[in-house]
């Protein structure tokens, strides 16, 4: 089992791109998941594939391990906790979307929650294979408690992987939300540059004003020469 801590760079001023800070959050809530996963081995009965606590007061390396993946865990937490801080700055700037935000941090306290749920779990684990031994009864307490975590384990995955695939249409969404504002903004230049230009420039709008007022003047002409054609044409055939 990978062993070493997962590590994200935290810069401390600016503000990082939106789809980092998601890829960060994800990279992240992935690593819990499998740490999470190492760490509840310690809850399985005696005797399981994987158990960690072969005796009643289990080995020292075992301990060792338990230590350090609570260690690990703790530190992806607060990791995790420090990038959403950066997404609700980005999200202030209206540069990211809140409701992600707020899934994620809903995730991220169910996680704490998890977590403290799981460091009980071990403890009464532990404490129940000293007090019984790995007897039945002990083994048959810990398959219950294994039965749930995998259970909730199923479901949580199949709860990432549905927020997953909502991040990857928000993702297209911002990003054609970006052209769109990208083109709007090349537009909104052009027409100020025009308006610009003409200001600059009086002879130009004097031009346009000639030039306007003398479609004006030949669209009465030829409305004076029709209606006296038409006056004609009645009389003629009347």
């Amino acid at each position: 089992m990978e062993s070493g801590s997962v590590s994200i760079e935290l810069p401390g001023a600016g503000i990082r791109p939106w789809d980092q800070l998601l890829r960060d959050v994800r990279d992240l809530e992935m690593s819990f998941d499998t740490r999470i996963a190492q760490y509840m081995q310690f809850v399985q009965p005696a005797g399981a594939p994987g158990a960690a606590l072969p005796d009643a007061s289990g080995t020292r390396a075992d301990q060792q391990r338990q230590t350090q993946l609570e260690t690990e865990i703790t530190t992806i937490l607060g990791d995790l906790n420090a990038v959403m801080d950066e997404m609700s700055e980005t999200v202030q700037h209206q540069r990211g979307s809140a409701r992600v935000l707020e899934r994620h941090r809903g995730m991220y306290n169910d996680y704490v929650r998890e977590f403290q749920r799981y460091q009980s779990n071990v403890k009464a684990a532990m404490a129940r294979h000293e007090l019984l031994g790995g007897g039945a009864q002990g083994r048959a307490a810990t398959a219950a408690d294994v039965a749930d975590r995998d259970r909730l384990v199923g479901e949580r995955m199949q709860i990432d992987q549905a927020h997953t695939d909502i991040d990857m249409v928000l993702d297209q969404a911002f990003s054609v939300r970006r052209d769109l504002a990208e083109q709007r903004s090349i537009i909104g230049g052009a027409t100020a540059r025009m308006v610009s230009v003409t200001e600059r420039i009086p002879g130009i709008n004097m031009l346009l004003g000639r030039i306007r007022s003398r479609k004006r003047k030949e669209k009465v002409v030829l409305a004076i020469v029709m209606t006296i054609c038409i006056s004609i044409l009645f009389f003629v055939l009347t």
